[in-house]
């Protein structure tokens, strides 16, 4: 069991501690400098840069240097407008499942294990109707002429109203 210790020799212990590391601090400033200073002859030299150097922290896994970056595909364009352009040709609409094949043959790449839930969710959120329980049609073009025919009366009788 450890000593017990009095307030004031707590104190001393912290004020004792404190000082080793102003010291140590003061140290580790000194031989960084003199590291920079080793550095900048070996660039001088000719030789090659430093790698930088280490910082504490997590060690890495026994398997990391065996795992390699996750490749992205590269696509023309989003899932969504593969989605728009398979579902233009399908006045029915077309269940999920064909979405997906129908994506998949126009050249969309993904290495996805749940590719069937994205094109859902890109479905259930797109510019997409649902005509019956898991079939989807392109839903109707708006007519942005008669919205902005519209905004521009109310903004023109706001106007009248305050002038």
């Amino acid at each position: 069991m450890p000593k017990k210790m009095t307030i004031a020799e707590l104190k001393q212990e912290i004020a004792a501690r404190e000082r080793q590391v102003k010291r140590l601090l003061a140290q580790r400033g000194k031989l960084a400098k003199q590291l920079a200073g080793v550095d900048r002859q070996i660039e001088a030299l000719g030789g090659e840069e430093p790698a930088a150097r280490k910082r504490p922290g997590r060690k890495p896994s026994k398997g990391a240097a065996k795992r390699r970056a996750r490749r992205m595909p590269k696509n023309v364009k989003p899932l969504v407008e593969y989605v728009k352009d398979v579902l233009a040709g399908a006045k029915d609409g077309l269940r999920v499942k064909d979405v997906e094949a129908a994506v998949r043959k126009a050249g969309y790449i993904t290495f996805s294990k749940e590719f069937y839930g994205q094109v859902a969710v890109a479905l259930r959120e797109g510019p997409f109707k649902k005509v019956s329980r898991g079939v989807y049609t392109l839903r109707a073009a708006k007519r942005p002429a008669r919205k902005a025919a519209r905004e521009t009366a109310r903004m023109k009788a706001t106007l009248k109203a305050k002038g």
